[in-house]
């Protein structure tokens, strides 16, 4: 495995959003190229809307690295699907972890130098009728007592336990499908909320922690190690379509 001195590269959770509306699919696909490892799959999607978001989540990776000085490449590891970095020779890097979401038109990516899961959702998402199979009464108690992005926001405590939950996953390599019900949120009245689970993943984090960000009429929840987010603090950066020129 190689290392790429991320610590010094990264102001420690580096996220980027990336509405990319108005960006042509053709410009997408030639900058998202740019990250698939040489020689790697390519997804082929079953619809437009699937493969814009597809390219859409590499272009903004492709971006993340050229403003951070890194030459890097993905490509989505066998059984659970997340995302491994690599060298362009194919020498797995150790010490950078990306992951992303989208959801309408608009991408979220972040990268850490240890095991991270971000989820992005529309703020005002109903999501009554599924939270129940996903987060137990006391979660959802808790939660109903006031759940707050890092701007102090006051947030829609359904939706909010939902993208913590998903983005607890995802930092531990396993995603939806393996479940959100064995993550538990702990709400509290601090910026970073904590996370418990019995259920072990391909990745690890000591004592992994959510924080949750406002950008209207998006949330985006970050899930990684406590230590990495102080105070509930991570780098925030916004791609525009003058980047894929």
């Amino acid at each position: 495995m190689k290392t790429i001195d991320a610590l010094n590269k990264l102001l420690g959770i580096e996220l980027f959003l990336f509405p990319f509306e108005d960006c042509e699919t053709m410009s997408l696909q030639t900058m998202g190229n740019k990250v698939l490892l040489p020689g790697g799959p390519k997804r082929v999607g079953k619809s437009v809307e699937r493969m814009r978001s597809y390219w859409a989540g590499r272009c903004a990776l492709a971006v993340a690295f050229e403003r951070l000085g890194i030459e890097a490449y993905i490509q989505p590891a066998p059984n659970y699907g997340y995302l491994e970095v690599f060298t362009k020779d194919g020498e797995k890097i150790s010490d950078l972890y990306v992951n992303l979401s989208h959801t309408e038109s608009i991408v979220a990516a972040v990268l850490a130098p240890c095991p991270v899961g971000v989820d992005i959702e529309l703020a005002d998402r109903d999501a009554t009728r599924v939270i129940s199979r996903v987060a137990s009464e006391h979660e959802v108690s808790l939660a109903k007592k006031g759940v707050f992005a890092t701007n102090g926001k006051l947030l829609n405590p359904n939706i909010a336990l939902w993208s913590a939950k998903e983005a607890a996953a995802k930092a531990v390599g396993l995603g939806m499908k393996f479940g959100l019900n064995c993550f538990e949120i702990h709400f509290t009245k601090e910026d970073i909320y904590r996370v418990k689970s019995d259920k072990n993943g391909p990745l690890f984090l000591k004592s992994p922690s959510v924080v949750i960000e406002s950008f209207d009429p998006y949330i985006v929840s970050v899930c990684s190690e406590s230590e990495m987010m102080p105070s509930g603090r991570i780098c925030r950066r916004l791609i525009s379509s003058f980047d894929l020129n």
